[in-house]
């Protein structure tokens, strides 16, 4: 009996390196069914980039987590379907909570107005973008808002070119300085290419 308790014992970690050597390979093809082609961009832990999502791979723990913006939106087990089924419903929650340009644009405004008179500032004066999230929940009257929310309706602004409201532009200005280390102070915005950068502050300004 306790030759057997041992070749269990020793059997599950082999069993478990097996699986996770083969993570790689079955991301792919289980990525291939949705017609996106998995590209590693980092090692330790390993993270995939995903259409316009990424994964990150806790090995220890054979769990993931799904991202965008750098933000974690899903958690899945470490296993190909089940990171895939996740990826999915993810997207798919972002895009379908998402605030058409006609209806993010006024609410961008209004949250603008809000964040100003909050720091007693003037139109076109700098507003730190972390504070125009809960701003945009409260303008469209969203009882949960998140930072992938409002940084994948910001990127949809831009997809549609549709960067200006009543006469004045939307700006995002990126984050200078020691900002990018102050996580929760600024946010990731990505680009059609998947290349991004930390921003800090946000203003209308007059065409």
């Amino acid at each position: 009996m306790a030759r057997t308790r041992s070749t269990r014992t020793t059997g599950a970690p082999q069993q478990m390196a097996r699986s996770l050597a083969q993570f790689p390979a079955e991301l792919r093809r289980a990525a291939a069914g949705h017609g996106i082609v998995p590209r590693l961009i980092a090692d330790l832990p390993q993270e995939w980039r995903l259409g316009p999502a990424t994964v990150v791979v806790d090995t220890r723990r054979r769990a993931a987590q799904i991202r965008y913006a750098r933000e974690v939106v899903a958690r899945a087990r470490c296993d190909a379907g089940d990171v895939l089924t996740s990826w999915r419903r993810a997207l798919d929650r972002l895009a379908r909570d998402s605030l058409p340009p006609d209806d993010f644009l006024p609410a961008l405004s209004a949250a603008y107005a809000d964040c100003l008179t909050h720091i007693a500032g003037a139109p076109g004066d700098r507003v730190e973008l972390c504070d125009m999230v809960p701003a945009v929940a409260k303008a469209a009257g969203r009882r949960t808002y998140s930072r992938a929310q409002f940084a994948w309706d910001i990127g949809r602004l831009r997809r549609e070119r549709r960067l200006q409201y009543a006469g004045r532009r939307v700006l995002v200005d990126v984050a200078t300085g020691a900002a990018p280390t102050r996580r929760r102070r600024v946010l990731w915005i990505e680009d059609e290419s998947g290349a991004g950068q930390y921003y800090g502050s946000f203003r209308l300004v007059t065409r």
